[in-house]
């Protein structure tokens, strides 16, 4: 049960904090609390102290898909829970990761143990915690079809629990963690299903080209990030987000006729309908390269915006807001922004 009497301020707090440092695009704002979380009582301390303020909080991983653009009047939790546990069944693996732990670092476990499922999501930058919300995926992949529960932490009662797959209404992008569990729970850990007589995906396009006939695993994993690093910029050198649209989704009628007027469009089929490269519609309306008060477009992938030189994240809200608009005026298409805004 939850403790509710009058808190004092947990030492893992600090007061008006610089985020640079948090966020993968490097812009600088404050937090006026924030706290690193390594455990779960350090988390239920922190979070009990702010509802009883009435303060807001805003659970970060890597800080990799997010957009900082000014200072956060709320508690900033910065997750760094740890762990991993491997169960080995007739026909699978159970892995249960913390919610802190890297991603790619994730992958490349499972890779090494020759356990399939996660190696086409290689080289995504960010947090085990941060998959399930945002359902990454790539190369025809997505975490959700291998995310079998995902334990949390009810943010008012600050107890815990499992959620299973088919609660999080995993889809393109999105889960319920983006809607109406996004102020409701924390992620603690993500346990995943991976089956011993998995499937190989190496058919995407770009992928495809750089595999043997019969690729292995490991193949998959090394062709996936070989394509990533030549056409990402790392972090570390160039601030960025990874991809910052999301692929658009067009019914086959507005595919028809974009395809008559552009013949060399690049789409993905769905079921009902199309998925469009939104990296393809960013280049050919001409701003792959672009460059003004230090944001930019990235020179090798026009898909990734950049920070080459500024503190200020609203300069590249400005230009994510031109080329959504030049998008829509020359293609008729409406492109969304994969990263979240910190507000």
């Amino acid at each position: 049960m939850a403790n509710h009497s009058v808190p004092s301020m947990p030492i893992c707090i600090q007061e008006n904090i610089s985020l640079k440092k948090f966020n993968t695009f490097r812009f600088d704002a404050t937090a006026r609390y924030l706290a690193i979380i390594s455990t779960l009582d350090e988390l239920r301390d922190a979070t009990h102290w702010a509802n009883y303020h009435a303060i807001p909080i805003k659970m970060v991983g890597e800080g990799s898909n997010l957009l900082v653009t000014e200072d956060v009047n709320a508690l900033v939790l910065i997750n760094r829970l740890s762990g991993l546990t491997l169960t080995e069944r007739e026909n699978d693996y159970l892995l249960t990761v913390a919610a802190g732990e890297n991603w790619h670092k994730t992958v490349t476990y499972t890779v090494d143990n020759n356990m399939g499922g996660l190696e086409n999501l290689a080289l995504i930058p960010g947090s085990v915690g941060a998959c399930p919300i945002q359902n990454i995926g790539a190369y025809g992949v997505e975490a959700g079809e291998f995310i079998d529960a995902i334990e949390v932490l009810d943010r008012e009662t600050l107890t815990t629990k499992w959620l299973l797959k088919h609660e999080c209404q995993f889809a393109y992008r999105d889960s319920r963690f983006k809607h109406d569990w996004a102020t409701k729970y924390f992620i603690l850990a993500v346990r995943f299903i991976l089956n011993k007589h998995h499937e190989i995906k190496a058919s995407y396009s770009g992928l495809s080209d750089l595999l043997p006939l019969e690729p292995t695993i490991k193949d998959v994993y090394k062709s996936v990030c070989q394509t990533r690093i030549k056409k990402l910029p790392d972090p570390n050198l160039i601030g960025n987000a990874g991809s910052f649209f999301k692929n658009p989704i067009v019914s086959q009628q507005q595919y028809d006729a974009l395809l008559r007027i552009y013949p060399d469009l690049v789409a993905f089929p769905m079921k009902d309908n199309w998925k469009l490269a939104a990296g393809w519609l960013i280049e050919k309306a001409g701003w792959k390269g672009y460059k003004k008060d230090g944001v930019g477009v990235y020179e090798k992938q026009a898909l990734c915006l950049v920070n080459h030189a500024t503190d200020d994240g609203k300069k590249l809200m400005l230009l994510e807001q031109a080329i959504k608009q030049d998008i829509n005026d020359k293609f008729n298409v409406e492109l969304e922004r994969e990263p979240i805004r910190l507000v």
